[in-house]
């Protein structure tokens, strides 16, 4: 983008936002595919074992997003820095943010590889999903590396504005993640039946290929002269203060969210583990709903930050409607097919007539939140990109914990409300986020927030 938003026109504006989010959407759902693959292969072997994948998944997202989350500050300074023209220091950004990250991955391999079994403990007291769950993390962990890497990378590109990047690497790695999961999980092409290991096994070899694809983008000719990727004197220890400051709340979110769901599922699990099977096939359907509306979020991210970076504030605001216009349109498709063809999506997951009659009523009420959602995504990427990720965690932390849960576990055990009742506080949680998202970007402090580098 070379030209300020405050001066092109709404079709003009739209056609900016486009361009960037198709490819984020496409990249996001591809990532988001290698989770429902993995449980729509896995969910040929039962509940127990869908079961088991859906906890360790989340076990591994709660650590591993949540370390990676300098992907926030690395697409935010990029975004200004192009934004500003100082595309030399680009590198810098990259280079120093990677380094933070390859010791937070190593860390949580290690401590994560020696004791599986505890981290399980934490979230299941069902020992057949405790005892697959912490066979699917001793193979999942050495994946950590790969997968944290990628995503500095992917953000370095969004906030260049090549969100195509990302797209195509994304896209590779789920061909690749569903080849390798049908030939490890079932035995096939002469590979070893290893069950849900082998889905494991997969998603860490697909994570390593795409970090490889990543890094040969930077070593191209063109990137490397334009950004520095490649040159001496990119670790930047100016940066890592305002990087840590940008990122930490980031990291909180992601860990206060994602433990909000681990919880969540600790409360499905009171009410039978025919419940954490289901929750886990609608969460899995639902995350690929979400795609459209973080997608956006992480195009508008880009030229919020590309915006300030040029001091185009009126150009910010527009870009942040603009998004919203464009994955209410997205999503609401999404709540569409939820509440018209629950039964179809269900059976694609499961072939369990129970797992596939408790997940349509929940889906369906996941369908009635799509347009409120859409909102809360869009304009947190819009906060994101003039960096006041404060707000944006304090809103989502505190409704989790302070709304989320309790709702849930009020209408689901409390009033026996079953499977249903527990869907509610999802709902809840998701309609107030939006009206906070809403408030903060009305009133106008980020403007304020947004970094200096």
């Amino acid at each position: 983008m070379t030209e300020a938003l405050s001066g092109i026109s709404r079709r003009d504006l739209a056609r900016t936002i486009l361009a960037l989010s198709v490819p984020a959407i496409l990249a996001n759902m591809s990532q988001t595919l290698m989770g429902l693959v993995d449980t729509l292969m896995v969910g040929q072997l039962g509940a127990g074992p869908l079961a088991a994948v859906g906890v360790a998944t989340l076990l591994f997202s709660a650590a591993a997003t949540t370390l990676k989350a300098t992907d926030v500050a690395v697409q935010t300074m990029t975004a200004q820095l192009v934004g500003a023209r100082r595309d030399g220091e680009v590198g810098g950004v990259l280079f120093t943010a990677g380094l933070l990250t390859v010791a937070l991955a190593a860390a949580v391999t290690v401590l994560g590889m020696l004791a599986p079994g505890l981290w399980m403990a934490l979230a299941s007291t069902d020992p057949e999903v405790r005892r697959l769950g912490a066979e699917y993390l001793l193979w999942r962990l050495p994946g950590a590396l790969p997968f944290m890497l990628a995503f500095q990378i992917r953000a370095a590109c969004d906030g260049i504005g090549w969100t195509r990047v990302g797209m195509a690497v994304g896209i590779g790695m789920n061909v690749i993640n569903a080849l390798l999961n049908w030939m490890l999980i079932y035995g096939r092409l002469g590979a070893p039946e290893m069950g849900v290991a082998g889905a494991a096994l997969a998603s860490t070899l697909a994570s390593w290929l795409a970090l490889l694809a990543f890094l040969a983008v930077l070593a191209g000719r063109g990137p490397r002269r334009r950004f520095r990727f490649l040159a001496r004197g990119n670790l930047r220890w100016d940066l890592v203060g305002p990087m840590l400051k940008m990122s930490w709340p980031a990291a909180v979110q992601s860990l206060g969210a994602l433990l909000a769901v681990l919880v969540f599922f600790v409360i499905l699990g009171s009410i039978g583990t025919v419940a954490v099977a289901a929750g886990n096939v609608v969460l899995r359907i639902a995350a690929l709903s979400f795609m459209p509306g973080i997608g956006v979020g992480a195009a508008v991210q880009t030229l919020v930050g590309q915006s300030l970076g040029r001091g185009d504030v009126r150009g910010a605001v527009r870009a942040g409607w603009g998004g919203v216009a464009l994955a209410t349109l997205l999503m609401g498709a999404f709540g569409l097919a939820f509440l018209l063809v629950p039964d179809a999506l269900m059976r694609l997951f499961t072939t369990d007539a129970g797992l596939a009659a408790a997940g349509r009523p929940i889906l369906r009420l996941m369908g009635l939140v799509q347009v409120f959602d859409a909102v809360g995504l869009t304009l947190a990427g819009a906060l994101r990109g003039a960096g006041a990720t404060r707000q944006v965690m304090a809103t989502d932390v505190v409704l989790a914990w302070g709304l989320f849960l309790p709702t849930s576990w009020l209408c689901g055990v409390v009033l026996d409300g079953g499977l249903v009742g527990a869907w509610i506080g999802v709902l809840v949680w998701f309609f107030v986020y939006a009206v906070g998202m809403t408030v903060w970007f009305v009133r106008g402090d980020w403007r304020r927030a947004a970094s200096t580098l």
